[in-house]
């Protein structure tokens, strides 16, 4: 087992301190956005102690695949882990996004490296050859759009805007791909036209309640934090979820959402393959985003709650991963790591023990676990578990 530390990244979105008071780590009063836990190239944990102190998690890792990955993952060529554990603590809205198939993800990663583009141009889409699908479970009371809405639905909520969005609610209405057409339409607006569907939106959400179950509501804080954004409108487009503590969310390939609000724990194929469509000042690829969604109109399902004694898994049917929260007490509860697998205490001090060896869990730190290890858990508090999509038990 190693102890690790894990980097925290201080977007501007996250809350002050929102980390900090999930985690019980130190207050620093600085935005705190997520917490990443993993060998993602961009901000890879760190080992914490023993000989390996100080080495970052994914140099360990890929020098030494098939101890820390397993046989299966190592002869398959993985060389980091497939999965990245997440903390988020969300002070402000998100991009309106989506992510590629890993099909969509291959193709578009070639055709950029062609291009000579930079991994760490501003203007890059997609970063790896990797699909990014994602479960989000609240630990606070959350908020997302996730899915579109039935286009007459759709319809009869964006006419309120008037005369601007005309074209608009007439594509949800006759059109023979109501919502691509529509959304089409909404992203290759001209900057006229752009800033006149944002003033029409603002204007209508004046006087909507501070109620956050209501659409209308997100329309007046996205207008008024993006004023030019056409796509504050996207919470009349897109179901607006309100997620309770435990309440899990699934994101598969080709789903436009946006988090608005909250906190959760997130697991996600390790990539950073991400097509935004608004609402944030970062490269918008229109084309390309329109490319890899799927305008079914529904919310995806969500991950299936599987209990066992202490433990839930959400079951999101995903190959590269899986999430479990454990619930061990003083007594301790075993697990089996039949894969790798990451243990991640979440506001509680936390202890391992697996073959005479023991583990004290610090404050934001986790603990990776290699193939073949049967652990006992000790936490007065939750410990959540993220192993690939073969490897949890619950």
């Amino acid at each position: 087992m190693l102890l690790l530390d894990n980097p925290v990244q201080r977007y501007a979105w996250g809350r002050p301190d929102g980390l900090a008071n999930l985690l019980g780590t130190e207050r620093t009063g600085a935005p705190e956005a997520e917490l990443w836990v993993g060998t993602h190239p961009r901000a890879s944990s760190v080992v914490a102690g023993g000989p390996l102190a100080g080495m970052p998690l994914a140099q360990v890792v890929s020098a030494d695949p098939v101890r820390w990955l397993g046989e299966r993952l190592a002869e398959e060529g993985e060389r980091a882990l497939p999965f990245l554990l997440k903390v988020l603590a969300i002070g402000a809205p998100l991009s309106l996004q989506a992510h590629p198939s890993a099909e969509q993800a291959r193709v578009g990663y070639a055709r950029e490296q062609s291009a000579g583009i930079a991994l760490d141009a501003d203007e890059r889409s997609y970063r790896d050859r990797s699909a990014k699908p994602e479960v989000l479970v609240a630990i606070d009371e959350s908020f997302a759009l996730c899915g579109f809405r039935d286009p007459g639905s759709a319809a009869d909520l964006i006419e309120r805007l008037g005369d601007p969005v005309v074209p608009m609610t007439g594509l949800l209405r006759v059109s023979d791909d109501p919502l691509q057409d529509a959304l089409a339409w909404l992203l290759q607006l001209e900057a006229p036209a752009r800033r006149a569907v944002a003033a029409a939106a603002a204007t209508a959400a004046a006087s909507a309640p501070s109620d956050p179950d209501d659409p209308w509501a997100w329309v007046r804080i996205l207008s008024a934090r993006y004023p030019d954004d056409p796509t504050c409108i996207a919470p009349l487009l897109l179901h607006l979820l309100h997620l309770e503590p435990g309440d899990p969310v699934h994101l598969p390939a080709g789903n436009l959402h946006a988090y608005l609000a909250g906190a959760g724990i997130e697991i996600m194929a390790a990539s950073d393959n991400v097509l935004r469509g608004g609402l944030t000042p970062k490269h918008v690829d229109v084309a390309e985003l329109l490319h890899v969604l799927r305008f079914e109109p529904g919310a995806p399902a969500r991950p299936r709650m599987v209990e066992r004694g202490d433990r839930t898994r959400y079951d999101a049917g995903e190959e590269a991963f899986a999430l479990t929260v454990v619930r061990p007490g003083l007594d301790g509860s075993w697990i089996s790591a039949v894969e790798p697998s990451l243990l991640l205490p979440l506001g509680r001090p936390a202890s391992a023990a697996a073959g005479g060896e023991l583990l004290e869990i610090g404050a934001g730190q986790a603990v990776l676990v290699e193939p073949g290890h049967r652990v006992l858990l000790r936490a007065d508090g939750p410990v959540w578990w993220a192993t690939t999509g073969r490897g949890a038990d619950a």
